[in-house]
């Protein structure tokens, strides 16, 4: 057990140090708002160039048959925590018209940006496979319910018409860049396909940059979005924070139990599943007309409180 923790304590340190450069830098006025978008969008870029790399430097045919052997377990985990947002909404704990975003918010994670410079500090880059396995039932999520809950939240707000749940749109944006850096690793995986030395580098080098970069930006995030929200926090927030870092990784715990799988694996579902509100939602609401301020609160709030849930989250894992 001291093991686990001391371990623990030591990625914590390191996730913490990177960010906090972020978070000074931000703080002594480095960047502007231009700034913070270009760096997200570095990452952004950076994202399925790493994905790529590492799907087809450290996976062999055998290694994505085990990964996907496990693939319902984070849809189940998904499902689960919907389902226990509806029962929440029906018993009147939270406003009807922030209904919809609160579905979204109570389930949708931002698994990439923050996921993987975690996964890959806390168990090595060979371990980012199950992180996108739970990121693909995540996507999947946001981009049908979460996204119909918040459309419906704009059809109350502003009568607009009623949407669908499934649209262009949303399965155009299933395929996003992360995911499809994955699905074409896993292509020249699955085929045995070489990949060319300087795409390969290129890949490489452009990947490497990503967890720091991530990091640097969840600093000068969290400096931007300041402490003052932890003072005045809406119930249903609270609610949403016992989900990210309670209910998701409990269930997670128990749902690996029933399956024959190696610690490892287990501990990367379990992390995975506790990551904060994503962003993404944010952004939906306010295209769609929902209550952009209560997405911003969650997806702050719960950013922030990673600071004090993540060293727990990782100790937990760690005792699988």
């Amino acid at each position: 057990m001291l093991e686990a923790v001391l371990h623990s304590a030591e990625a914590v340190l390191v996730l913490f140090s990177i960010a906090f450069v972020g978070f000074e830098t931000s703080r002594r006025g480095w960047y502007n708002e231009d700034s913070r978008r270009l760096m997200a969008r570095l990452v952004n870029l950076c994202l399925p160039l790493f994905l790529f790399y590492n799907v087809t430097s450290k996976f062999t045919h055998e290694d994505l048959i085990n990964v996907l052997q496990v693939a319902g377990l984070p849809f189940l985990t998904v499902g689960f925590n919907w389902l226990v947002s509806l029962a929440i909404v029906k018993m009147g704990w939270v406003r009807k018209e922030i209904a919809g975003a609160f579905i979204a918010c109570f389930t949708g994670a931002t698994v990439t940006f923050l996921g993987i410079p975690v996964i890959s500090i806390m168990f090595g880059e060979a371990a980012i496979g199950y992180l996108l396995v739970y990121f693909f039932a995540n996507v999947i999520f946001i981009w049908t319910i979460g996204l119909y809950g918040i459309q419906l939240d704009g059809v109350h707000r502003a009568g607009r018409a009623q949407p669908r749940l499934f649209s262009k749109r949303s399965i155009k944006m299933f395929f996003q860049p992360p995911l499809q850096g994955f699905l074409l690793g896993v292509l020249f995986v699955v085929f045995a396909l070489p990949v060319p030395d300087p795409i390969a580098m290129i890949t490489r080098d452009l990947g490497r940059v990503t967890s720091p970069l991530a990091l640097v930006f969840i600093g000068m995030t969290i400096q931007h979005i300041g402490f003052e929200k932890i003072k005045h926090i809406p119930k249903e927030v609270w609610l949403i924070l016992f989900s990210c870092f309670v209910l998701r990784p409990v269930v997670m715990y128990f749902a690996t139990g029933w399956v024959d799988m190696s610690s490892e694996a287990r501990q990367v579902f379990i992390v995975s599943s506790s990551m904060p509100v994503s962003s993404v939602i944010g952004v939906l609401a306010k295209n769609y007309g929902a209550d952009e301020e209560f997405c911003s609160e969650a997806i702050g709030i719960s950013t922030l409180a990673l600071l004090v849930a993540l060293p727990l989250v990782l100790t937990f894992a760690r005792l699988v």
